[in-house]
C-alpha cells in the first residue's frame, strides 16, 4: 500500500487492468443508451459504443457519479487502512462529477484526509496525473509532492484533438447544423483544445486532415522548444493510420518528443466525438515518471 491513495472517476481513461497495477481506485460515469445504463469502461469500451452509435440517430446520454459512489470508495478505503486519499476528478467545466466528490466532504470517517483536485483536463491528461500520483504514492512519497506534480503538469501540458466530423457534436448540442454542414463542405478540421479551466476552445481551423495533423506537429514542436523534452500520447477512436501521421509528422521537426503511447478516448468523451477523431496530449519529460514507460502495453487501442 502506498503512503496515501489515489481516487480518479473514469473520465481518465485508465484500463482497469493499468488501474490495479498503480493502485488507483476509478469511480465510473455512467453511459444510457437505448435503455441500458453502463457503468464508463466496466460495462461498456469506446468500440462498442462506436458500433452501436454508427447507425443511429440519437446519442447516449452521460451522467456522473452520485456522492455515495464517491462515499463508498473512500470508506473502503479507510477500513482497509488509508488514512489520505488523493481524489483527481474531470474538468468542472465539462461535468459535475468533481461535485458529487465534494458533496460528501462532511461524511468522510474522522482521521481520514481527503483531497479533491480539479484536473481541469480530461482523458489521458486527467489519466496521467492520477498515475503520476500513484507512482508518488508508491514511492512513498507525500499528498504535498503529488499536488505539486500535478500542479506543473496543469500548467505546462497540452491537448489537441480533432473530431473526423461534427455530427456527434451536433447531435449534442455542442455545435450547430449550420457549423457541421460548413465544415464538411469545405473539408474543415476543428482543432480543439482545452483551456486552462479545461474549457474546450476551437484552436485551428485546418484544411483537412493534413492541415489539422501539420498544426498539432508544429505545437508540439514549438511547445519542446519553450519547455524542453516532451513525454506524448497518440489519441484516436479507430484512426490508427492518422495516429501514425501525427507521429510521423512530429518525428519530421525533429524535436525532442518521445512518444510513450496510443491511447483511445474513452466512451464518456467518443459519445462526442465519434468515430474517427485523431490527437495528441504532451508535457515536460521532466514531469513524467520512468515507472510508467511500459504503459503502452496497458493503453494501445484495440478497435
Amino acid at each position: 500500500m502506498g503512503s496515501f491513495a489515489v481516487v480518479t472517476d473514469s473520465a481518465a481513461d485508465i484500463p482497469q487492468e493499468l488501474a490495479a497495477r498503480l493502485g488507483v481506485h476509478v469511480v465510473p460515469l455512467h453511459v444510457v443508451y437505448h435503455g441500458t445504463d453502463y457503468r464508463d469502461g466496466v460495462d461498456i469500451t469506446t468500440p462498442a459504443l462506436l458500433r452501436q452509435m454508427a447507425d443511429a440517430d440519437d446519442l447516449p446520454v452521460t451522467s456522473q457519479p452520485t456522492p455515495a459512489d464517491f462515499l463508498d470508495v473512500y470508506k473502503e478505503l479507510f477500513h482497509s487502512g488509508v488514512t489520505q486519499i488523493l481524489s483527481i476528478h474531470l474538468s468542472r467545466a465539462l461535468s459535475a462529477t468533481i461535485e458529487s466528490a465534494r458533496a460528501i466532504a462532511g461524511l468522510i470517517p474522522e482521521g481520514l484526509r481527503l483531497e479533491v483536485v480539479d484536473s481541469c483536463s480530461a482523458t489521458v491528461a486527467q489519466g496521467a496525473m492520477a498515475m503520476e500520483a500513484a507512482v508518488i504514492a508508491q514511492r512513498g512519497g507525500s499528498i504535498e509532492e503529488a499536488l505539486e506534480r500535478i500542479g506543473a503538469i496543469q500548467d505546462a501540458y497540452r491537448i489537441h484533438f480533432v473530431p473526423n466530423t461534427l455530427e456527434n457534436l451536433v447531435k449534442g448540442g455542442r455545435a450547430t447544423k449550420a457549423q457541421g454542414l460548413v465544415t464538411s463542405l469545405l473539408n474543415i478540421r476543428l482543432v480543439i483544445g482545452l483551456e486552462r479551466d479545461g474549457s474546450i476552445e476551437v484552436e485551428n481551423k485546418a484544411k483537412g486532415a493534413k492541415g489539422a495533423i501539420s498544426y498539432m506537429a508544429k505545437r508540439v514542436a514549438a511547445a519542446a522548444a519553450e519547455c524542453g523534452p516532451l513525454v506524448l500520447y497518440l489519441l484516436h477512436t479507430d484512426a490508427e493510420d492518422l495516429a501514425r501521421k501525427i507521429e510521423e509528422a512530429v518525428r519530421k521537426t525533429g524535436a525532442p518528443v518521445r512518444v510513450l503511447t496510443d491511447a483511445t478516448i474513452g466512451p464518456v468523451i467518443a459519445t462526442h466525438v465519434g468515430a474517427g477523431a485523431m490527437g495528441v496530449f504532451y508535457f515536460p519529460e521532466a514531469l513524467h515518471a520512468p515507472e510508467l514507460d511500459d504503459i503502452s502495453t496497458y493503453l494501445t487501442p484495440q478497435f
